[in-house]
């Protein structure tokens, strides 16, 4: 008789805690829910920020060493410098189709690369000094899958993921003898685009935006060379 009060008793206290429990997790799926209905479902908006760029100037080196071993010349490199961190900015506008998932669409400008040499190149037995200035930018349209985790009522993390379809442009420029000759090519390659940012909502319907984005091997090995973007950038959104 005991026994069978203990256990009735048992039976009861894991009832409650089972209803207590669904409870808790009802009430905090409700408040994720109300706080996720209070974020827009459209925006628009307007980032700024740094980009490192991975490109290789090893690729350009080699294309004039190259080129002066078909006229039968030899090439030698003296002095370098190259600058990979440029200003970025993009435009955007998405959608979301339910509180956590939505579509980007968006236009960035991944700055420049710029590199420039000087050395000297013997041709028939005879030293010149020889310069050459570059430059490669990248812009284009992407197309990003979101995930969006609001956190308290104005502040959210969001995921990003998606195709870059960018034009990569490869300018040249070559000093010797007193002549300058330049050399252009560009090509539109697609890459991938993965991000991770935070947005705080003030005013109603604005936003204030902190974002990371990777573009991974954007430009094309026959055009310039291929290469990786890491930007960080601020922005500022719309929501209506």
């Amino acid at each position: 008789m005991h026994r069978q009060k203990t256990r009735g008793v048992r039976l009861g206290v894991q009832r409650s805690l089972r209803g207590t429990c669904a409870a808790i997790c009802c009430g905090l799926l409700a408040c994720i829910q109300a706080r996720a209905d209070d974020f827009g479902n459209a925006y628009v908006g307007a980032n700024f920020g740094r980009a490192l760029s991975s490109y290789n100037t090893g690729y350009i080196d080699q294309q004039y060493v190259s080129e002066a071993m078909e006229f039968g010349d030899s090439l030698d490199v003296t002095s370098r410098s190259v600058h990979r961190f440029d200003d970025v900015w993009w435009g955007d506008a998405g959608y979301y189709f339910t509180p956590y998932v939505g579509l980007e669409a968006a236009f960035l400008h991944l700055g420049e690369v710029r590199y420039k040499t000087a050395g000297v190149i013997n041709t028939g037995g005879t030293d010149d000094a020889t310069a050459t200035s570059s430059e490669v930018t990248s812009r284009g349209p992407a197309l990003s899958l979101l995930g969006r985790l609001p956190l308290t009522d104005a502040l959210e993390a969001d995921l990003r993921l998606g195709d870059y379809i960018g034009k990569t442009v490869f300018y040249s420029s070559i000093d010797l003898l007193g002549q300058s000759s330049v050399v252009t090519s560009s090509r539109t390659t697609s890459s991938l685009l993965a991000g991770v940012g935070a947005a705080y909502s003030f005013a109603g319907h604005w936003s204030v935006r902190l974002d990371y984005l990777r573009v991974n091997r954007t430009g094309n090995s026959a055009t310039g060379g291929r290469f990786t973007v890491n930007l960080a950038s601020a922005g500022l959104s719309l929501t209506f």
